[in-house]
């Protein structure tokens, strides 16, 4: 769900201290969020030609019913490269529209997905 400790100390610092008393009630709360998302075929997505940051919104909203593109924010590196994928969700746990901040490129930007070596 993580890569590591320190990750998961800083969200619950930054996001479920505010959210719930407890961080086992946060951390119960983000294991249901996450076995709830199907994530798309992101190595076929990073060879389309042309790929729009509005590519890479479609598609997680396609494979998430539950989501709009104007859910999914991203973030790209100064390289168009895509950093973090940034599900935008309301204080009733549900997907809501991310604020401009937090949707991050326009729909026309340019985005490049790593496959690794």
């Amino acid at each position: 769900m993580t890569p590591d400790a320190a990750l998961l100390a800083h969200e619950w610092a930054k996001h479920g201290s505010c959210m719930v008393r407890d961080p086992d009630a946060y951390l119960r709360a983000t294991r249901i969020l996450w076995r709830s998302l199907r994530l798309p075929d992101y190595d076929a997505l990073s060879r389309r030609d042309g790929l729009t940051a509005a590519d890479v919104r479609r598609a997680f909203a396609d494979a998430n019913t539950a989501f709009e593109p104007e859910m999914v924010g991203l973030v790209l590196n100064e390289r168009g490269w895509l950093t973090e994928l940034r599900l935008c969700y309301g204080r009733d746990f549900m997907p809501t529209r991310c604020d401009r901040r937090r949707l991050g490129p326009e729909d026309d930007a340019r985005v490049r997905i790593w496959r690794g070596l």
